[in-house]
């Protein structure tokens, strides 16, 4: 069983990973991303939410580092900081709304993990969309539901799912 180096919080933050990864206890973490299904998707949802939110457009915010506790920093796909959140190089806020975009890769319980943390910190809600499954979920603490209308609802935004699937 390989062991992983631990990295102090200091070193994360000024270091630059392509792809940028998660940092959780210590531990850098790798992100599934970069195929089609998963690009195409969250380039969609922020052209989506920034046409159909242009009050908003500047707090669409993708693969923005969120600080969730001490020695936890995830990257959301997408994030919406509230209105009046102060403009933070990292996010230590609580955002309005994060966003995760299912790779094949993914496993639900690492993204229910991820969530989780988002809820601790202070988010009220979180979307998961799936493009294979061409599917989304609404979360909130202890909850996560599909809309029956297929239409993800939050924080004053609403978006349907089809509207933001990509073309394959």
């Amino acid at each position: 069983m390989a062991v992983a180096s631990l990295v102090s919080v200091s070193e994360y933050l000024n270091t630059a990973y392509r792809p940028d990864c998660d940092y959780v206890d210590g531990e850098l973490r790798e992100r599934n991303s970069g195929e089609f299904e998963h690009s195409s998707t969250q380039g969609n949802i922020i052209f989506w939410l920034k046409a159909n939110y242009p009050d908003a457009a500047e707090r669409v915010l993708p693969e923005e580092r969120v600080q969730v506790q001490a020695d936890r920093f995830r990257i959301p796909d997408i994030c919406i900081t509230d209105a009046g959140a102060p403009a933070e190089r990292i996010t230590r806020t609580a955002p309005a709304l994060c966003i995760e975009i299912l790779s094949r890769e993914d496993r639900m319980s690492d993204i229910l993990d991820r969530v989780d943390g988002y809820f601790r910190m202070g988010v009220p809600v979180c979307w998961i969309v799936d493009p294979f499954r061409r599917r989304g979920w609404i979360g909130v603490a202890g909850q996560l539901s599909e809309p029956v209308d297929g239409v993800l609802r939050a924080s004053g935004f609403a978006m349907p799912v089809a509207a933001v699937m990509p073309r394959i």
